[in-house]
């Protein structure tokens, strides 16, 4: 169980990371911000999750995908307060972000 949540924190940073990338934020201390700001919301987010499952709650499409929401408005705070910058730009950075780690999470975890 606990290699599963590690499976899915590294994804996040990959992925997350990669489209960071791919949108310009190249400069060492924006891949640190992406880094840490998702190593804090990736597990807190899991734990929701587990937590709702203790509670008797099944984790569905809809209740992660809201979830995934809450995360992605979360870190683009974060990220307009790490970065200062464009609001608008990180907004979309974020939302670009987490929408790539969630359908890779899909497909790898409730796929099978």
């Amino acid at each position: 169980m606990l290699s599963r949540y590690l499976v899915s924190l590294l994804l996040t940073l990959a992925i997350e990371c990669g489209v960071a990338l791919l949108l310009g934020y190249r400069k060492y201390q924006y891949l640190l911000t992406v880094l840490m700001i998702n190593m804090i919301t990736n597990p807190i987010l899991n734990y929701a999750l587990l937590g709702l499952s203790f509670l008797g709650i099944e984790a569905t499409l809809v209740r992660v995908s809201l979830l995934e929401i809450v995360v992605a408005i979360a870190e683009w705070r974060l990220l307009v307060y790490g970065f200062g910058g464009s609001p608008g730009r990180l907004l979309i950075f974020s939302i670009l972000a987490n929408a790539a780690s969630f359908l890779a999470g899909v497909l790898i975890f409730w796929t099978r």
